[in-house]
């Protein structure tokens, strides 16, 4: 998931680590701590279930990782397209290219989410926690989602256990537009300065994902 979050409390009684630097204290934001009851926490690009992970040898797939952070940083060309899909044949190296392209993101101050699928790990094989996971990662890495997620799950806490369609679009898709609004409403109020950076960073910032899988497969 997301080093360095900070800043992050939340009132209650009993505690639930999280992983990193959240940690959620069970009766405050029940929400998230609902969120994180259907995440898995392994599929991370950083979780300790995976270490060591799969990395590309140093000056090795220069031409690909470069085309990766080009998508992910341009708007047009190649940067306009909100889905990449990395295939190649079993072997090929896609999980590493893959895993060394987020740590790249994160070393780069990028919010990201990352889920690496597997096949013997009961909670990385579980398309159902996909989205469950990526939503929890964002209320960790851009803190003005943090209460909007939270306030979502609270009201409808079904969502986590959905249809994966309406996970994408109540998880996702939803949280990401109130921040919009909320932003906006923020700054035609006259917020200023470092707020304003923030927030304008943020919601401006693309929302783009990164597919990989076997050769005409759809994982």
């Amino acid at each position: 998931m997301f080093n360095g979050a900070q800043d992050f409390t939340i009132s209650g009684g009993n505690f639930s680590n999280v992983g990193h630097d959240l940690i959620i204290h069970e009766g405050g934001q029940i929400g998230l701590l609902t969120l994180h009851r259907r995440t898995s926490l392994s599929a991370s690009y950083d979780a300790e279930a995976r270490c060591p992970p799969p990395l590309c040898h140093p000056n090795t797939r220069k031409a690909a990782l470069q085309d990766l952070e080009h998508w992910a940083n341009s708007t047009t060309g190649v940067g306009s397209a909100k889905i990449l899909w990395l295939y190649g044949a079993a072997g090929a190296g896609k999980t590493a290219i893959a895993q060394t392209f987020a740590q790249i993101c994160a070393q780069s101050g990028t919010p990201i989410g990352s889920f690496f699928f597997w096949h013997s790990d009961s909670s990385r094989n579980n398309p159902q926690r996909l989205f469950t996971t990526i939503a929890l990662q964002m209320a960790i890495a851009i803190r003005p989602l943090r209460g909007i997620v939270d306030e979502t799950v609270t009201e409808n806490p079904f969502a986590p256990t959905s249809s994966i369609e309406n996970q994408y679009k109540v998880l996702i898709i939803q949280p990401r537009l109130s921040l919009k609004d909320q932003t906006r409403s923020e700054l035609e109020r006259g917020e200023t300065g470092k707020k304003r950076s923030r927030y304008s960073s943020t919601t401006s910032a693309p929302n783009k994902w990164l597919r990989t899988s076997d050769d005409g497969h759809n994982c």
